[in-house]
């Protein structure tokens, strides 16, 4: 079958991949892919990834048992980054065992459940001034990504 491959020369050999819910549409991880990682994606059904720390070829779930089943792969407008949606299996996508990666408002630093996070995922807080439309918003709970829709 012939494929769209994304601009992987743009950057450096790697492509940024969004990972999304296929259901809830939820961001569940950002990361990196290279050729193999994308076309071993393709070719299995799961989802491969690049990983910057390690250098190495990283198979979703492969020691967490958190598997990602690819339903589809998007190619953005400039071939430089890619959309992975997927059924996500087992505990959740985040190494802290949280659904999504992005368990954190920025907004008072308001967390949702990350079971295994730890001083290695802390921020620091800062004063700052916000907008006012964000100064009321709330932190969400893994189950409630309805927001999304509207959103999307």
């Amino acid at each position: 079958m012939r494929v769209l491959c994304p601009n992987f020369e743009k950057r450096g050999g790697l492509v940024t991949v969004v990972t999304i819910d296929r259901l809830s549409h939820q961001v569940l991880m950002v990361a990196f892919a290279n050729k193999e990682a994308v076309e071993k994606t393709l070719e299995t059904g799961q989802a491969y990834y690049w990983s910057t720390s390690r250098s190495c070829l990283w198979k979703k779930g492969e020691t967490s048992g958190d598997i990602q089943y690819v339903q589809n792969v998007l190619v953005d407008c400039d071939g430089d980054a890619v959309v992975y949606i997927v059924d996500q299996k087992g505990d959740g996508a985040c190494h802290t065992k949280a659904q999504s990666c992005f368990y954190r408002s920025c907004i008072r630093g308001q967390i949702i459940d990350a079971p295994n996070a730890g001083r290695d995922e802390e921020l620091e807080m800062h004063e700052l001034t916000v907008h006012p439309r964000l100064e009321g918003v709330d932190h969400r709970t893994d189950s409630d990504v309805g927001w999304l829709d509207d959103e999307l």
